[in-house]
This record gives structure tokens, sequence and C-alpha cells, in this order.
């Protein structure tokens, strides 16, 4: 099996590349989107997750190798716990894991697309986690932070309305799902006419 080949350096040097990639665009959206509370609450997961997901594709593909997921997953968790999210560390190590049994039996674009819906759908941990589980220690961070009691307030009113959850998990598959399928095509008629895979 491909993917249970050894790594090699080019391996990991392309996983820290596309990892930082990947990790400068999630975090360049989180600051553009924070303009507006309800881009930044409810679309902006799925903005991400759109646009992540054919640089996720063309990084897991050019390694072919088990456990890419879970590495990007657990580097995204801890830049989330150097931010003081700690209970974001295990989250994403959870995430990955997923990823990597839906892939674990070959990389194809199928497993790959399912292994994104899943992480996007998961993704939402980021929001949803603080307000369910650790309201305490969001709010000591908000307030540290300068966060506006107004921002708090929508945070609060989006992530606990049933409807809105429903709206923010449902959309953010969905374009994890369209964000696949645009990583697809460009592997299909670039990447690969390109030799890069």
């Amino acid at each position: 099996m491909e993917n249970a080949k050894k790594w090699s350096v080019k391996d990991v040097i392309t996983l820290v590349l596309m990892t930082v990639l990947l990790i400068v665009i999630q975090l360049g959206i989180n600051m553009v989107c924070m303009v507006n509370d309800f881009v930044s609450m409810v679309l902006s997961v799925g903005i991400t997750m759109f646009l992540c997901a054919p640089v996720y594709m063309l990084m897991v593909s050019r390694i072919g190798k088990r456990f890419v997921t879970l590495i990007y997953m657990t580097i995204l968790g801890v830049i989330f716990l150097l931010m003081g999210n700690w209970f974001l560390l295990p989250w994403f190590i959870v995430v990955g894991v997923l990823a990597e049994i839906i892939l674990w039996k070959g990389i194809t674009p199928n497993r790959l697309t399912a292994a994104w819906i899943v992480s996007s759908l998961l993704y939402n941990g980021v929001n949803l986690l603080p307000v369910w589980f650790f309201w305490g220690t969001y709010y000591s961070f908000a307030i540290a932070s300068g966060m506006e009691q107004s921002y708090i307030d929508a945070y609060v009113q989006y992530y606990t309305a049933p409807g809105w959850v429903a709206f923010i998990l449902i959309f953010t598959m969905f374009c994890g799902f369209l964000g696949s399928l645009v990583g697809r095509k460009l592997i299909q008629k670039h990447f690969k006419k390109a030799g890069v895979l």
C-alpha cells in the first residue's frame, strides 16, 4: 500500500510548508471576517473550509502517506493552544484521528472528500466548544483580549440558538464539499498534468 511507505525528507518539508499555508489561510480569513459579526460567526468557517480544501487535498495526495491529516490537525491544535484555547488541541487530534480512519484503506478522491467534509463539520468546534463547555475560560480570554460586549453577546446568540447552529453546521459541510470538488478538479486538470502528483 503506497501510503504505508516510509516518510522522506521531501514529505516532511511538503507537510510543514502546506500546513503553514493552511494555517495562514485560516487565520487570515478569520481576521478579515472579524469586521462583521454575522460573517465572522456564521460564514467564516465555511469560507475557510472552501478555500483550504484544495490545499489540503493536494497535500494529502502529494505526500500519499498515513497520518498526514493527523499531523496537520495536531499542529493546528497546537496553534490554538498557544493562542490560549487549550481544549482545542485534544479536539483537533480527535478530528485528525477520524479523518485518518476514513483514509486508512487508501487515499482516493472520494475518501479525501469524505475526510474533509467530516473535518469541516468538526472544525466548528473552534466556535461551539467554548460556548457549550468552556464558557468561563472563553469569557475571560475574550475580555482580556479587548473584545466588545456586543461581540460576545452576538457570539452567544449564534452558537446557542438551535436554528443558527444547524445552519452553520450544514453551511460549513456544504462549503467543505464544494471546496473538495474544486480541489479534485485542480488536481486532475493541473497538478497531475504538471507532474506535481
